[in-house]
């Protein structure tokens, strides 16, 4: 059989049962979206564009009723996760992958649970799970103590440790710690913890007392920076037994520690590209041809979430009970078993690895063992046949100076550093260029293209080399385009930005005809959430150059929370605008606060006395110069997760039991507070100003 008829045969099952024979006759085929949270090359990102071209090239995904669909990546950065949230949801896609970070998936669990499509992460804290109660949130990888179990089961049982002595470098690894001793005593070891002071740490003295105790191991807990100090002065200080740092593998880690300390390091992951079983191997090669670099453990999960989507999707019914009822699915990573495991989760697969003498973390032992790896006392040996299929990354010299590598399809090459430049040409997906010169913040550089100089987005592929090395030029200057001679519509501005739930509500839209001819008759509209309403409102037309304010009212029903919407201008394509002119008809998105109806908002200062927020004539509080104090039935709570009063709604304020009812004067600056007025009334509320026996001014809101 031809390689590339062997080539992904690892998938056969998993395609045969998500296409079938009946994908060669549907006939329609429709854009199925899965959204990424990470930048444009990121792992999760790549991962998630090879399996659904893998889908794609193979017929497409076919639906329980026949249906075709081309799956479509979307991705958009972790910058900023209210707005990367909000493009999610205008995008429509029907899962997400992503975000990485444990602590943005804790920070935005609502959020991602407000998309309301199956959420895949590959963070692996062991908390992630517990606190999600709406089935949403899956991960795509092993958690965190299902690695370290592992990774325990490899010393104990496989190198025979009998003493080991963990280092802990800081607070937040202490759970890490817990689990991994927790883990120990389940083979009968006890680990001794090496005391130290964390904020003042001693590397040096680290070495000295590991050395002076001599453990069998030594397993290390804390950032990236401060483990490989610690592997540092432990290994110049003559220590030879076994060093673990369970993220061993990664770049922040293994770029910190000189390659000569690397052999014998032992870490654990959830999959490695160094794995030989045929999932891995061919997984591998088609990674490293398609992006020109090695995948990782991120990658891999990315790659698996996608097929595990597309296996649930094709099995038909609701999403989350196809997802909980799939089994035994042959993937990247290993088998996945979401039917079999603990809700959300979809992976128990984990790999300890262990770095050789050329400063390589093969596998040494893989967990479930479905998989013999090598012997755990040998060191791997190297296979020859191992070479061609990471070949054109292993082998390509890294150049020196500073050089861009397009990872996308095509990237556009411009004229000067912003999309209002002309377009000069494209360069495809592979190609490699030295990079002479950058803007300032270097987010375009500047290449040779055909003789000229190009200006290309940095942010749109992959950077590498010292790009000090080049110098900052001035840009040409900002073509001045020439307005259409068709009618242009384009949405400017609506207003405001707080739509009411449960009433009806005018958002003031302001059009504009930027074109030189005039606008025939035309629709604006926008479906608004919560409740999916649709709100439209059709104009006679517009002349050119002039603008409109058209009134849309949408009725929002369901719970408060930041939301957006498209607004659409020409809602029935019935004005010919041209190219340019049609481009920009969905480019306006609004994002709003979907709220309850308001009492009574504003700012009230005063220097002492008594206040009374909403009116009624009772007072809700007191400032006396030093403290301000709730009266009668009134309370209120400070609201940790909100800088200021306008991100506040609701649902989260009425969550919030609010029991205090005096602040000091030095505690209230800038803080926000969930507030109940002596009348039963929830609202929020902000101290703007204060001063020590001077006057306070607070910012309020009050619901009916």
């Amino acid at each position: 059989m031809p390689a590339n008829s062997r080539c992904l045969q690892w998938f056969a099952v998993a395609l045969v049962y998500i296409f079938g024979f009946g994908g060669m006759l549907a006939s329609a085929q429709y854009e199925l979206r899965i959204g990424v949270i990470d930048h444009p090359s990121g792992s999760m990102v790549t991962g998630a564009r090879l399996a659904a071209d893998h889908i794609n090239d193979a017929g497409g995904l076919v639906g329980a009723d026949g249906t075709v669909f081309q799956l479509t990546v979307v991705d958009t950065p972790p910058d900023n996760m209210e707005i990367a949230i909000a493009n999610m949801k205008q995008a429509s896609v029907f899962a997400v992958i992503g975000p990485e970070s444990d602590a943005l998936v804790a920070k935005h669990l609502p959020g991602l649970q407000g998309i309301q499509v199956p959420v895949f992460t590959p963070a692996t804290s062991d908390t992630i799970l517990l606190a999600d109660h709406t089935g949403r949130i899956y991960r795509s990888r092993a958690a965190e103590n299902t690695q370290i179990n592992g990774l325990a089961d490899y010393l104990v049982n496989a190198l025979a440790i009998q003493s080991i002595h963990t280092i802990q470098l800081d607070i937040a690894s202490t759970a890490s710690l817990i689990s991994f001793a927790n883990a120990l005593a389940e083979f009968g070891l006890r680990p001794s913890n090496l005391a130290l002071d964390q904020s003042r740490l001693n590397p040096q003295a680290i070495g000295e007392a590991v050395v002076q105790s001599a453990p069998d191991a030594v397993a290390i807990f804390g950032p990236p920076r401060l483990a490989a100090q610690a592997v540092f002065q432990i290994r110049d200080s003559g220590y030879a037994g076994a060093l673990v740092y369970s993220s061993a593998h990664e770049p922040d880690f293994v770029e910190l520690v000189p390659s000569d300390l690397l052999p014998g390091l032992i870490g654990v992951a959830t999959w490695s590209h160094t794995l030989d079983d045929a999932a891995s191997r061919e997984f591998t090669r088609a990674y490293a041809g398609a992006f020109a670099r090695l995948p990782d453990a991120v990658a891999a999960a990315s790659y698996d979430a996608v097929t595990l989507f597309a296996v649930a999707t094709a099995r038909g019914g609701e999403i989350t009970s196809a997802l909980a009822a799939t089994s035994a699915l042959t993937a990247v990573q290993g088998t996945l078993n979401p039917a079999g495991l603990l809700p959300g989760e979809t992976s128990r697969n984990s790999a300890v690895t262990r770095f050789n003498k050329y400063g390589a973390a093969n596998v040494v032992a893989r967990y479930p063992h479905e998989i013999d790896i090598v012997e755990p006392t040998r060191e791997p040996e190297l296979r020859p046949t191992a070479v061609p299929a990471i070949a054109a990354p292993a082998t390509t010299a890294t150049p020196t100076g500073y050089h861009l590598r397009i990872t996308r399809e095509f990237l556009n090459v411009r004229s000067g550093p912003g999309t209002e430049y002309d377009i000069i040409g494209q360069v495809i997906e592979g190609a490699q260029m030295r990079i002479q010169g950058a803007n300032v913040d270097h987010s375009w550089v500047v290449i040779d293209f055909r003789g000229q100089s190009g200006w290309v987005a940095a942010y749109l592929a992959e950077t590498f080399g010292d790009r000090n090395l080049v110098p900052i030029l001035q840009p040409p200057a900002t073509p001045t385009p020439e307005p259409p001679q068709e009618p242009d519509l384009l949405v400017l501005n609506a207003q405001p930005s707080r739509l009411n739930i449960g009433q009806s509500t005018t958002l003031y839209v302001t059009l504009l005809n930027q074109g030189l001819s005039p606008a025939s008759r035309f629709a604006v509209a926008g479906t608004f959430q919560p409740g999916g309403q649709f709100a439209g409102v059709n104009l006679a037309g517009l002349d050119a150059g002039q603008q409109t304010t058209v009134q849309l009212q949408p009725n929002l029903n369901g719970t408060s929370g930041p939301q957006s919407a498209v607004i659409v201008v020409d809602l029935n394509q019935e004005v010919y605008e041209g190219a340019t002119g049609e481009s920009n008809n969905q480019a306006y998105v609004f994002n709003y606060m979907a709220d309850r109806p308001v009492l009574a908002s504003g700012a009230w200062t005063t220097s002492a006395g008594s206040i009374d927020l909403d009116g009624d004539a009772n007072a809700d509080l007191a400032w006396s110069g030093n403290d301000l104090v709730a009266l009668g039935n009134a309370a209120f709570a400070a609201i940790g997760q909100f800088s200021t009063l306008s991100q506040t709604h609701y649902d989260v304020i009425a969550a919030v039991q609010a029991n205090a009812t005096i602040v000091d004067a030095g505690q209230l600056a800038n803080k926000v507070y969930a507030l109940k007025t002596a009348d039963g009334h929830r609202g929020a509320m902000q101290v703007t100003a204060v001063a020590r026996n001077g006057s306070i001014t607070i910012e309020y809101r009050i619901y009916r």
